[in-house]
């Protein structure tokens, strides 16, 4: 009785917390928005100035960043609004909140930081009359004490939920009195005494992503670097967020981006559901002869060479190729080089990826069909079911685990686009729909050798990945049930 009370009035006395989260994150976005950041003098015209987050959000600001927006306060209002939703939505998700708090704190202490201290030249303010104003210490306090509040209710719903498992635990009778619940630390250093040749073979891939994975990512401050090769990555002057405000300024960054979303969008649109197709029409296949014909022909474009593979796209797709020729079956007198046209490049790029993928991705499907249990097919059989039925009720829901997966992969990798295929195909006359983000960090960073530069781009990129992968493997939780973690 006594831990049923405990139970119940558990989530009661957590409400306070989440309506403390809720108010917080409310209150620092409207901090972060209207009142006032900085008071500074504007360096041509001397002229007194008191600037707002809105006037930060809005472009309204003196100087080179004058009609562009602050990324960071962007960043800092994204973070607020899914620290307010989580809190409202899903108040037992403390993964998303505390995540969200912490992202608002550094998106935070990033614009103070920038505006304040490194770009003060860049919004075209006087470096000796800065004057921080009471917004800064509301805005920073009320996102410190948010993120104390979610870590408190996090312990405190961990401590609930120790209770009720230590009073479950002694109210079975043959758990002896004298009974102790190991800790954590105890429970792993077991564990490693009766699995430990199990570490040692896990010990070379923890190494290995350690020193190749997870090291070079100290490289990442050069993006707030002005890098130079002579003074190394700590010794390089920092510059904050410049090289973030000139991609967002400058005329590539909307159409290397767009560029993109349209190349994976319509990859996963095409590239996705055709391996399935196909595993499910081979699979349906009585002919092993003829079966193992047509996937040794489908598989066949995977394994040459990425640049044999361009090479024959480019002669394909000239005006005397292939593709030239079957223009000229349906009457067209003069033929388009594919390649030189910028919008045909897409379609020419999805369709060869879609050849030389096709097969390939089917393997996995084919395997996760031959997992499915047959008796199921001959229950649908007596039951009626054709073989559309059988497809709809049994293949497919038996393929649903494999698809949600791979799914949020391809999500993840959205903003992904390799550069390779693209740099061996694209031209000047095509740059317009081929330039994709991966293809501009190369040529700012290995032509025009502007490593801060390409990195920091590179490393937006990186997180809308992150954040897509998050995304999407979110919404298959709760549509399918599966998901990565």
């Amino acid at each position: 009785m006594t831990a049923a009370k405990t139970t119940r009035s558990s989530p009661a006395g957590s409400d306070w917390k989440r309506i403390a989260i809720i108010v917080l994150c409310a209150m620092t976005l409207l901090t972060l928005i209207f009142l006032p950041q900085l008071n500074a003098v504007n360096r041509k015209t001397d002229e007194a100035l008191t600037l707002s987050g809105l006037d930060f959000l809005r472009g309204n600001t003196p100087g080179k960043s004058e009609g562009s927006m602050h990324p960071m306060i962007i960043g800092a209002i994204i973070f607020g609004l899914m620290g307010l939703l989580v809190a409202l939505f899903r108040p037992d998700k403390f993964l998303y909140s505390i995540v969200s708090a912490i992202f608002l704190i550094v998106s935070v202490f990033m614009f103070r930081f920038d505006v304040t201290y490194q770009a003060k030249g860049e919004f075209g303010l006087d470096a000796n009359s800065l004057a921080f104003t009471v917004g800064w210490m509301i805005a920073m306090g009320l996102s410190v004490v948010n993120l104390i509040v979610v870590i408190w209710r996090k312990r405190q719903r961990t401590m609930v939920l120790r209770r009720e498992n230590l009073a479950a635990t002694y109210a079975r009778a043959d758990i002896k009195s004298t009974y102790r619940v190991p800790t954590t630390w105890e429970i792993i250093k077991k564990d490693f005494a009766k699995h430990w040749p199990i570490y040692l073979l896990i010990l070379p891939t923890i190494i290995f992503y350690v020193i190749w994975c997870y090291g070079p990512m100290y490289g990442i401050l050069i993006s707030f670097n002005n890098y130079k090769a002579k003074g190394g990555i700590t010794g390089s002057e920092w510059v904050g967020l410049q090289w973030f405000r000139d991609f967002f300024r400058s005329a590539y960054a909307y159409r290397t981006i767009r560029n993109t979303l349209l190349i994976s969008f319509w990859n996963l649109v095409v590239g996705f559901p055709a391996p399935i197709i196909l595993a499910l029409l081979l699979n349906e296949m009585r002919s092993i002869k003829y079966k193992r014909v047509v996937q040794t022909i489908t598989y066949m474009p995977y394994f040459i060479s990425l640049v044999v593979m361009c090479g024959i796209l480019t002669d394909f797709c000239s005006t005397t190729g292939l593709f030239a020729e079957i223009q000229k079956l349906f009457g067209v007198q003069s033929p388009v080089n594919l390649l030189g046209d910028a919008k045909y490049f897409r379609t020419v790029y999805v369709g060869s990826e879609l050849w030389q993928r096709l097969g390939w991705d089917s393997i996995i499907f084919l395997s996760a069909l031959a997992g499915i249990d047959q008796e199921q097919y001959e229950a649908a059989t007596i039951d009626g079911a054709g073989k559309f039925k059988q497809v709809l009720h049994v293949t497919l829901p038996g393929l649903l685990p494999t698809i949600s997966i791979l799914l949020i992969l391809r999500i993840g990798s959205l903003m992904g686009v390799g550069y390779e295929k693209i740099i061996l195909l694209y031209n000047g006359l095509t740059y317009e729909t081929a330039d994709v983000v991966s293809t501009y960090v190369y040529r700012k960073g290995i032509v025009d050798a502007n490593f801060s530069f390409s990195t920091a781009v590179n490393l937006f990129n990186s997180v809308i990945n992150f954040m897509l992968v998050i995304f999407a493997n979110r919404m298959s939780a709760v549509l399918t049930e599966n998901s990565l973690w």
